[in-house]
């Protein structure tokens, strides 16, 4: 027997409060018709160079307002008999459910801070990208959990910048222009990066497949479970499907990195049989464990 109903918590993620096409096409309209409009018809350099910048401003503006999404709820209680979830490849119609997810589990990731469109069309990477693997889990046809991973990094990485590169720097310039301290944030912490693997991508440099020392490395990007379905099994189910799929696809070695302490999920994978890795320390200065396991091996794990 299975229950699930949504209460009171909720994510800023929805439908949206305007469509930014259209602002768009309004700000532009607005302004050509002040550039020939009196007294703005002597069409003088000074005057092109101000309506031009007043329409953009006003863009910006109205496409940062559209940016903010009604929130929706996400389910707060889940009864459920321990393996009584079932898992399926996730859909465009999960996008939502997976970007409010990942804000109130994963909150402090960077991507998190750049709001709900950016998260969609992240997201929307790992369902697209043939090189990468997007699961949901559910309870009686409702989403409570939700795995996304990369099965060849470096081929996911290319497909990304070649085929949504321009629509994510979009949205992310988007976020960054309508949040002033985040922008700041980025530019000490990501811009060099971010930059170097555009450049690489169009030099055309990391061509080969994704190899580690123990061979060919997936990743396993995020996974997380409504807190009201913790306890049940779906977080190992998740992950052990992501594996197999590994697994099926060749790949020897799956890693993740996961915060370190009592805020990460270390000894969840522990549990599982993964192996803890390097200490590193991200851009905001917390620690990040690796943890990996041998692919190959994972079913004697089980």
């Amino acid at each position: 027997m299975t229950a699930l109903a949504a209460r009171s918590g909720r994510s800023r993620l929805g439908a949206p409060t305007a469509p930014m096409a259209l602002t768009a096409l309004a700000a532009a309209g607005l302004g050509y018709a002040a550039h020939h409009a009196s007294p703005l018809a002597g069409h003088a350099a000074e005057t092109a160079a101000f309506v031009v910048i007043l329409a953009t401003a006003i863009a910006v503006g109205f496409a940062a307002a559209a940016a903010t999404r009604r929130p929706i709820a996400l389910p707060e209680v889940v009864v459920a008999a321990p393996g009584a979830d079932s898992l399926r490849t996730a859909q465009t119609r999960d996008l939502d459910f997976c970007g409010a997810l990942q804000t109130r589990a994963l909150g402090h990731g960077f991507f998190v801070a750049l709001g709900p469109r950016f998260l969609r069309s992240y997201h929307a990477t790992f369902l697209e990208s043939p090189h990468s693997v997007a699961l949901i889990a559910s309870f009686d046809g409702h989403p409570v959990g939700a795995l996304m991973g990369v099965l060849d990094p470096g081929a996911h990485r290319r497909w990304t910048l070649r085929h949504r590169g321009l629509r994510l720097a979009a949205r992310g310039l988007l976020a960054l222009a309508s949040r002033p301290a985040l922008a700041l944030r980025f530019l000490r912490t990501r811009v060099a990066r971010y930059g170097g693997a555009w450049w690489r991508h169009r030099r055309g440099a990391g061509a080969a497949t994704s190899e580690g020392a123990a061979g060919r490395l997936a990743v396993l990007s995020h996974v997380a479970v409504l807190p009201g379905a913790r306890g049940t099994g779906t977080g190992r189910r998740l992950v052990d499907a992501f594996v197999a799929a590994a697994r099926g696809s060749g790949v020897d070695r799956v890693t993740l990195v996961t915060l370190e302490g009592d805020e990460g999920a270390g000894e969840f994978y522990a549990r599982l049989g993964w192996l803890a890795g390097k200490l590193h320390v991200n851009p905001e200065g917390r620690g990040m464990r690796e943890w990996s396991l041998a692919a190959r091996q994972a079913e004697e794990v089980r």
